[in-house]
């Protein structure tokens, strides 16, 4: 009875970080990543599941808005992720797994507490280097925790870049550090077996249900209500993840 709460417990939270990412262009790992952590999944499952369903999630996202990317940006993002990423693993083989959830939940309420205060100030100008940086540091966190988007959403939020390009050009980073993220774990042999196959496709199907109700809502609601309420609910996570390590 209790796995079978865990269970639905779990598709909840993926339902409801789906719908928000949907809604606002990112959150998805921001805010499903503390919460599975505190009901109990191990965070060698939680990397790879979350980063195939933000890219399998994203790519009709990227399509769709692929008019408002600046490609060359992103691509200097992708790019630089690929040391960050090969960094990450190598920290993954000399921190214990406790330690890397108790700094999940550190990172996700610093993270919050950053994109709501650029969130709010005034666009600031680009700093010559912030997208190769941003990528960089987006590859460490997404080997290690998955919240690869945290800096580019740092990044673009602090510019107060257009929502239709902020979606899109966060979705084309995601598709692409998220795939590159999957095969360097595939080369260290960290991901799961064909065990988890079943929930991976569970989990998918109902993220890709909640993603695209999330898209259609995005065009009508106010997306930076969503986006308060995605930086509110991950600060929360944050803090019970550092609670229960």
């Amino acid at each position: 009875m209790v796995e079978v709460g865990v269970s639905l417990l779990a598709l909840i939270v993926v339902f409801g970080a789906a719908l928000l990412g949907g809604i606002s262009g990112f959150g998805f790992a921001l805010v499903s990543m503390p919460f599975l952590l505190v009901l109990g999944f191990p965070l060698a499952l939680l990397v790879p599941l979350n980063l195939s369903i933000a890219l399998l999630t994203r790519i009709a996202v990227a399509y769709h808005l692929r008019e408002h990317i600046r490609y060359q940006r992103v691509l200097i993002m992708a790019g630089a992720s690929v040391p960050g990423i090969g960094l990450g693993l190598v920290t993954l083989g000399l921190i214990a797994s406790s330690t890397i959830k108790l700094v999940t939940g550190v990172v996700v309420i610093i993270a919050t507490a950053l994109i709501w205060r650029a969130s709010r100030r005034p666009p600031a100008r680009l700093v010559p280097g912030a997208p190769a940086l941003a990528g960089a540091l987006g590859g460490f966190l997404g080997a290690t925790t998955s919240l690869n988007g945290i800096p580019a959403v740092l990044l673009l939020a602090r510019e107060q870049t257009a929502p239709r390009r902020f979606q899109g050009e966060l979705a084309l980073f995601f598709v692409l550090t998220n795939t590159a993220t999957l095969i360097l774990l595939a080369t260290q042999g960290r991901l799961p077996g064909v065990s988890v196959l079943p929930l991976g496709l569970l989990w998918l199907s109902v993220a890709l249900v909640a993603n695209h109700l999330g898209t259609q809502l995005g065009g009508k609601l106010p997306a930076a209500r969503f986006r308060y309420l995605a930086m509110s609910l991950a600060f929360l996570a944050g803090v019970m993840t550092i609670l229960t390590a």
